[in-house]
């Protein structure tokens, strides 16, 4: 009996052992590729304020184009999308500094190209005028799209994190 129960401990302990390292080196890969995941599907939501109504959301933004998106009963308002930090900047000088970043992750791949394609366009031009109607052109390819899915990650307490999925259907 005690040469069976030899024979047969070593392989449960090989196996622990394998499994050990194995679950350690997935664990190592699955922390480095999500940091990677969420990196280039970062995106950054200029918020230019937030109404209670919808009447009171169109009273208060008349004079530019913006897109919104009612969250909580509350109409949020939209007036810029980018990838780049430097672009916030451009966009606050035109729009003023009474604005709120939002950075959410944002997983379709078309959008994702076209907001690199404007952020370029942005980075590149000087002229307000021109940098208003990028902006806009930013705003319109959202027009056509019914359900835009956003996530937003946030930190809580000693490191846990919080992953809320935002099912956002943007207007023009």
């Amino acid at each position: 009996m005690k040469e069976i129960l030899k024979k047969a401990m070593i392989p449960i302990f090989l196996s622990i052992i394998i499994g050990g390292i194995c679950g350690r080196i997935v664990y190592k890969i699955y922390l480095g590729n999500t940091d990677l995941l969420y990196e280039g599907n970062l995106i950054y939501l200029i918020q230019s304020g937030s109404y209670s109504s919808y009447d009171n959301m169109r009273t208060n933004t008349i004079g530019y184009d913006y897109i919104y998106y009612e969250e909580d009963n509350v109409y949020k308002t939209v007036i810029g999308v980018t990838k780049n930090k430097s672009n916030i900047e451009k966009i606050k000088d035109i729009y003023g500094n009474n604005i709120i970043i939002n950075e959410y992750y944002i997983d379709d791949s078309i959008l994702n190209n076209k907001i690199i394609e404007y952020d370029k366009k942005l980075s590149n031009e000087k002229n307000n005028d021109k940098i208003k109607e990028i902006i806009g052109d930013m705003l319109y390819m959202y027009k056509d799209k019914n359900d835009v899915k956003l996530t937003k990650i946030s930190w809580f307490k000693k490191n846990n994190w919080q992953i809320c999925i935002f099912h956002i259907k943007l207007y023009m």
